[in-house]
């Protein structure tokens, strides 16, 4: 059967669409029930015609959109075409395109649908049952995650578990770390790797294992977005927990309190590390493991993607012998990434590179790498001043949260350091009023500040699936004006090789400010938004959804990417 992808506010789901059709609206007496002030009791609905399948506008008070033009006819569906209704976009989807995905909305008048979450379900236990006529096993579960991912060169055999004190724990080890039969244990292992192994293959950042009622759920965190994975049994992940906490050297009796640990795994001579995190949840601790994996990351500056006047502006101050250089966007955006691939530019023999991170998440050979701990009372402000006396050539700090950060942050890049610093911010210009907000002389601030990089991390279209369309008219009036034109743009579709999501990979956008005499001037008077803004575009600037369009142009991501990264809304 077609499917319907439903995106809204409360999150993001995928259901089977039912036989006998669709009927979308705010009143309990829907199969799809929307939780959306701006949609009708009764707003439109989605039926069978002659072996296609019709939308339908019930006369509704705000209309209905069908690929943002207004519906004023029924309408055939296609596969991609997006309908939608207020604040919610409900997607259309060919089966013939995706995997078949079980949990299909409830055909029973008056019942709603599933609670919506903030994931897309990668159902991997679809092509077993269907075979077996049985619900698969954990086993049968991740090796269909790990069929449809990457091949990495590399099973789950040669995983080696390495503890938080760098001691390899063999398989013969790993198998008595429970108590129980070793058949018992052995399976706990087992389940782990194979685990890890699938995060592996479909690049995941983040493992989630969370208690429920009967059953535990494993989902992946892969490209930004939540995929539910495998399911294991109580059994099961209380092995697997138990694993994690020795590895970790954290209290295993422990199950009322927020514990943190870390350990690695090493892969043929290569090691990947993994941050760990355990809350008490109502069934039990919730586990989330961060993958640390650089392989999955650019190394290099030239690996960014920038444009080139951008990486030639970025380059020159990364390998000076005085600057601040200021990353700004939101959390998991890419900067401290950004700004390590800057310090792979240093002569690291010839100068003293210093870090000072909460936490440190890569290795950086050549450097001294100092984490915070706010437990012993270390912050960046303290952290910052004692390694100011340990005769730094470079210093990259984590983060400015407070002022004390920032005063001697930029001290620093005036008396002959070179600073690397990031900060919280939607862009550019709106870092230079975060840190006059934070109190910072204005002075101060003009002369300290070189360049400012702001970025967010987008998907990529997974090249296997796209469709191309004709850009709608508000979308060429958009990007037309900037690119000249635009016959052709592309949406994603859905298919196993992107795991059902219509994408693979990220890239960065970025956004650019040099710190002209001009706008020094400015910002050591009165400045504006507005007025930093027309003295940007008197150089080279390309705001973020400038960047993001041009992506858009050239097919590596879709317009809808780039509005929810981008909008100054």
């Amino acid at each position: 059967m077609p499917q319907i992808e439903v995106k809204s506010p409360q999150g993001q789901r995928r259901y089977e669409l039912p036989k006998s059709g669709l009927t979308i609206g705010r009143s309990d007496d829907n199969k799809l029930v929307l939780q959306d002030d701006r949609a009708s009791r009764h707003h439109c609905v989605i039926e069978p015609r002659g072996g296609d399948f019709l939308i339908r506008d019930l006369k509704s008070r705000n209309g209905t959109k069908l690929n943002n033009i207004p519906l004023a006819e029924p309408a055939s569906l296609q596969n991609g075409d997006v309908v939608r209704i207020g604040k919610t976009e409900i997607t259309f989807i060919d089966p013939e395109a995706v995997m078949k995905l079980s949990d299909p909305v409830k055909a029973t008048r008056g019942e709603n649908p599933p609670a919506t979450r903030h994931t897309l379900d990668l159902d991997v236990r679809s092509e077993t049952t269907a075979k077996t006529g049985k619900v698969a096993n954990w086993e049968d579960q991740l090796n269909e995650v790990i069929k449809v991912g990457e091949d990495r060169g590399f099973t789950e055999a040669e995983i080696s578990l390495v503890d938080n004190r760098g001691e390899v724990v063999h398989r013969s080890q790993a198998d008595h770390l429970q108590l129980g039969t070793d058949k018992e244990d052995a399976e706990g292992t087992r389940a782990f790797r194979k685990l890890l192994h699938a995060a592996f293959r479909t690049r995941a950042t983040d493992i989630h294992i969370e208690p429920r009622v009967q059953i535990c759920v494993a989902r992946m965190r892969v490209d930004g977005t939540m995929i539910s994975a495998v399911e294991f049994s109580p059994v099961i992940f209380k092995r697997i927990l138990g694993i994690v906490k020795i590895l970790c050297q954290i209290e295993t009796s422990q199950k009322n309190q927020v514990q943190d640990g870390h350990f690695s795994v090493s892969i043929r001579e290569r090691r990947v590390d993994y941050r760990v995190s355990l809350t008490p949840s109502v069934h039990g601790q919730k586990l989330v493991i961060r993958v640390l994996d650089s392989s999955n990351s650019p190394s290099r500056l030239h690996e960014l993607g920038l444009k080139p006047w951008m990486y030639e502006k970025i380059r020159t101050l990364a390998i000076r012998d005085a600057g601040l250089i200021l990353a700004c966007g939101p959390t998991g955006s890419g900067k401290t990434t950004t700004l390590y691939t800057c310090l792979r530019e240093i002569d690291v023999d010839q100068r003293n590179a210093i870090t000072i991170e909460d936490p440190v998440e890569y290795y950086l050979e050549g450097c001294t790498q100092i984490p915070v701990d706010h437990d012993q009372g270390t912050t960046f402000h303290s952290v910052l001043r004692s390694v100011l006396r340990q005769d730094p050539d470079v210093i990259f700090v984590g983060e400015i949260r407070d002022i004390e950060t920032a005063n001697v942050a930029m001290q620093a890049s005036m008396t002959g350091h070179l600073v690397y610093t990031t900060i919280h911010a939607k862009d550019t210009i709106g870092a230079i009023f975060r840190l006059l907000d934070l109190g910072i002389d204005p002075p101060l601030l003009a002369n300290a500040l070189n360049l400012i990089v702001a970025q967010r991390l987008i998907r990529l279209l997974c090249p296997h699936c796209r469709k191309g369309v004709i850009p709608t008219p508000t979308q060429t009036l958009k990007m037309g004006q900037r690119l000249g034109g635009l016959p052709e743009i592309f949406i994603p579709q859905s298919c196993p090789l992107c795991l059902s999501t219509g994408y693979h990979g990220r890239r960065a956008l970025f956004e650019l400010l040099e710190i002209t005499d001009s706008i020094r001037d400015m910002i050591m008077k009165t400045p504006t938004i507005k007025g930093i803004r027309e003295l940007a575009q008197q150089g080279l600037f390309t705001t973020l959804e400038d960047f993001g369009f041009e992506l858009v142009s050239e097919g590596l991501t879709s317009y809808e990417e780039i509005e929810r990264v981008s909008s100054t809304d």
